[in-house]
Formats: C-alpha cells, sequence, structure tokens
C-alpha cells in the first residue's frame, strides 16, 4: 500500500461534502432558487467527485492507496463503484423535478441531502476500518431516513419514514455489537488485521460474525431483514424509492463484500452457509410475494428483494479465480441503470398527478410512448431476457456461482427468474396491451432533464448489452482489488 500525500486526501469525498455545504448556502440565501439552479450544482459536483476519482487510477499500486491510519482505501474496487454511485445520485436529480412543487421551501435541503448520503456511499465503499465504515454508513442511513420524509404534507411518507429511522436504528445497534465482539477477540479494528488475527472460529467469533452479517443485511433488504423495504418504497416518493433502491444497495454489498472477504477469511465456511440460506430465502419470498403485488412501488419493492438474492451470489463465489465480486460490481451497475430508469418513467407519471396502482398505468404506450418504452425495457432487463444488459448480469453471476460450487443455487435462481417474468411482464400487458380509460387524456411532456434521464437509461439498457464484455472487464478490474 501507498500513502496519500497530505494535499491529495479523500479529494472525491470533499467534492462531495463541498457541494453540499454550497446547496446549504444557496437554501440559506435564497429560497427563491430553482431547481434548476440545484440541478447544476450537483451536476458540477459529481462530475468533479467522478474525475477526481478517475484520476487515482494513473500510477496507482496494485493494492491501492491508504489515507488516515489505514482507515480509507482507495483501490480500483472503490474507483470503478464512486462513478456508479455519482450516476445513480445524477439520475434521482434530473427525476427530481417532479417534486419541485412539493418540496419548494427545501429544494436546497433535499439536494443538500442527496450529495450527503452520496458522500456516506463513497466513504462506505472505500473504507477498511471498523469505525470508519460505521460512521459512514449512519450518515448514509441518517440522510436516507430524512429524504423518505422530505414531503411533510404526505402522511405516508412520514410514516415510512419513521419505520425506517427504528428498523434502521435497531440494525445498526446489532452492526455495531457485532463489530465490538470482533474487535474484544482481536483488539484490531483495521478489517485486514482483524483478519489475520482471528484465524480460527470459536463461539464468540460465530456471533460477532452473526451479528455483523445480520445488520449489514439490512442495508440489502434480504430475508428476514426485509420488513422496512416495501413501506418505505411506497411512502418515499419516486426518485427518493429509486435512490435507496440503486445507491444504497450498491452501497450495502459493497461493504459487505469487503467486510466478509478482507476480515472474515477463516470463517468462510461459516459467512458462505449462512448467506447461501439467506440468498435461497429471499429469492423465493422476494419474487413470490412480489406476483400478489397491484402497487408498481410495491412490486418494485418486492422485486428488490428478490435481486437482492441474485447478487448474493457473486458474493459466495468470492474467490479471485470465480470472478464472483466482478460479477456482483457488473450486477449492481447493470441493475442499477435498469432500476433508476424504471423510477424515473414513475417519477414522471406521479408528478403528472398518476398514483402508483397499477391500473393507472393502462395504456401507457399510447399515452407517452417513450415513458412506456423506458418501463417496457427495465421491467424486460430486470428479468434477464436477451440482448439487454440484464441478461448478462444474471449470466455472469450465475456462472460464478455455479463454477463456486452453488448449483443447486443457481437452480432456485433460474426458477424465480421464471416467476420474476410473471410480474414483470404483467406491467408490459398493462401497459401496451390495456387500453387506456376513455377519460384518460395524452399526457404532457416531462421536463427536459427528466425526459432526458428516461431516455440514456432506455438507451443505455439496450445499447450496453452490446458492450457487457468490455464492462465486465472493467468490473474484473475492480473485484480483483479486494482480495
Amino acid at each position: 500500500m501507498s500513502n496519500f500525500a497530505a494535499l491529495v486526501d479523500l479529494i472525491p469525498e470533499a467534492v462531495l461534502l463541498g457541494g453540499a455545504l454550497v446547496c446549504c448556502t444557496v437554501a440559506a440565501i435564497s429560497r427563491r432558487a430553482t431547481v434548476r439552479v440545484y440541478q447544476g450544482i450537483v451536476g458540477v459536483t459529481l462530475l468533479g467527485t467522478t474525475i477526481s476519482a478517475l484520476v487515482y487510477l494513473r500510477n496507482m499500486p496494485r493494492d491501492g492507496y491508504v489515507a488516515y491510519s489505514d482507515a480509507i482505501v482507495v483501490d480500483r474496487y472503490a474507483v470503478f463503484l464512486v462513478p456508479t454511485l455519482c450516476a445513480f445520485t445524477l439520475f434521482t436529480v434530473l427525476a427530481g423535478d417532479s417534486l419541485e412543487d412539493r418540496i419548494r421551501p427545501h429544494l436546497g435541503e433535499y439536494h443538500a441531502l442527496l450529495l450527503a448520503a452520496t458522500l456516506g456511499a463513497v466513504l462506505l465503499v472505500s473504507a477498511r476500518e471498523m469505525i470508519a465504515f460505521y460512521i459512514a454508513l449512519e450518515l448514509l442511513s441518517v440522510s436516507l431516513y430524512v429524504l423518505v420524509g422530505i414531503v411533510k404534507t404526505d402522511a405516508r411518507g412520514s410514516e415510512a419514514a419513521f419505520k425506517y429511522l427504528i428498523i434502521g436504528a435497531a440494525s445498526s445497534a446489532v452492526l455495531l455489537y457485532g463489530l465490538a465482539i470482533l474487535y474484544g477477540l482481536t483488539g484490531e479494528t483495521d478489517l485486514v488485521a482483524v483478519g489475520t488475527t482471528l484465524t480460527h472460529n470459536t463461539g464468540a467469533s460465530a456471533l460477532g460474525l452473526t451479528l455483523v452479517l445480520a445488520g449489514l443485511c439490512f442495508k440489502l433488504g434480504a430475508v428476514p431483514f426485509h420488513q422496512w423495504v416495501p413501506d418505505v418504497y411506497e411512502g418515499a416518493s419516486a426518485p427518493v424509492a429509486g435512490f435507496i433502491a440503486t445507491l444504497s444497495k450498491t452501497a450495502g454489498f459493497a461493504i459487505i463484500a469487503r467486510v466478509a472477504v478482507t476480515a472474515l477469511p477463516a470463517s468462510s465456511s461459516n459467512w458462505t452457509a449462512l448467506l447461501a440460506i439467506i440468498s435461497a430465502a429471499t429469492m423465493v419470498y422476494g419474487n413470490v410475494v412480489a406476483l400478489a403485488q397491484r402497487d408498481v412501488k410495491r412490486l418494485l419493492a418486492y422485486s428488490s428483494i428478490g435481486q437482492a438474492g441474485f447478487i448474493l451470489l457473486g458474493l459466495l463465489a468470492f474467490h479471485q479465480d470465480q470472478q464472483g465480486i466482478s460479477a456482483m460490481l457488473f450486477y449492481l451497475f447493470t441493475y442499477g441503470i435498469s432500476v433508476v430508469g424504471v423510477f424515473a418513467v414513475v417519477a414522471y407519471l406521479d408528478g403528472a398527478g398518476m398514483d402508483s396502482d397499477l391500473e393507472s398505468y393502462r395504456g401507457l404506450s399510447q399515452r407517452n410512448p417513450i415513458a412506456a418504452a423506458t418501463l417496457g425495457l427495465g421491467m424486460v432487463s430486470l428479468v434477464g431476457i436477451p440482448p439487454l444488459i440484464g441478461f448478462f448480469a444474471k449470466f455472469f453471476i450465475f456462472q460464478a456461482a455455479v463454477i463456486a460450487g452453488y448449483a443447486w443455487l443457481v437452480l432456485i435462481a433460474l426458477t424465480m427468474t421464471v416467476v420474476s417474468a410473471g410480474y414483470y411482464l404483467r406491467v408490459l400487458k398493462v401497459v401496451y396491451v390495456d387500453p387506456p380509460a376513455d377519460d384518460d387524456e395524452p399526457l404532457d411532456r416531462p421536463a427536459w432533464t427528466l425526459a432526458g434521464a428516461i431516455a440514456v437509461c432506455g438507451l443505455a439498457m439496450v445499447g450496453l448489452g452490446a458492450a457487457a464484455q468490455p464492462l465486465f472487464a472493467l468490473a474484473t478490474g475492480g473485484g480483483g482489488q479486494i482480495h
């Protein structure tokens, strides 16, 4: 490892923090600032963050850089994830036009919180020490709690935020207790030092491992830590729900992979067995329950639970020659693009006065063909039908799991993929086959920023399928650095 020079420590994080402070300053100076002003500030901030993160690749040592007593590591694993997280935030910001009227007094705070959550996520994917990653996790979590309830006139949002806060606090306590046990056993907070010290399994180490994984699985929405997901997705505004489904899930998987692989190699047989059970239960529960949903947000919530089960397959194939971590990174990026595109459409329809009941989407293809096309492509990509990018995500992650010896789990995953087609394709039927109601008028065009987000996501789901192999090569460069 190489140490940072003092003047270049954590530049991407500093850019994010500076952008958040600028949003707060503008809000304090003038409450008349429009959403375009904040979108410009956030866009420049995210661009600066992405560029500064990529600059670290130049002459980067094989194992990356470390800072702050090895608490933070910047390696190719983190550098792959930082632009990914920034992209999800950018699409969330562009989809925020639908919220402008409802949060007008708090536009500055809303965008500052988006950047604060992104800062927490970026720190989380770079953390290699218990205290650092716990603080980063709490920064991300608290920002999301507030964002869920940002629309103060929405009682469901306030209720969802309260539930999210209570369950999130409980999961944080479980995680903290597990970390305390590991610290007590090893006397170390550095994850690498914990991994070298914890050389054999004991009852105490098994308890600490279980509590840590349980606390982190809450962020993933994995069974049995999924109870918050449907209510939060339904109660939150569509852009925020999409933000949670992409940024929070990506950061959660990034840190659980780093903790498991770096700090718990001696207990790999225990945590892989535990995560295999969680993966199977998550896939089955999420996809089966989604079949009964008639609300689009709740359908996407249970879909998100099921997808978490699929992504866990990559973590089970964590050995470098199995490329499971690379497949997980690829899946997180492609899943995020599909989901953020779908939620951008939901945000547009919500801003047009439609509720999230599936029946209100009848005949959408006749009312706005572009929104219907992106929604349809998102559903097909999430099923995993070629040639869309979602197919390659599932192919790579299933392949890695088979190589790792989890063919039985892949069989369950394939079965649940067929089940998922039942509710994903039902959305397509409602959008393209069912006629609109007689009194339904053509929808107004969305704002150009929102229209751009919808169009770009739709094109990405198709276009990235042709670039699946080069993109997977980039993910492989990042996934190999976690070991």
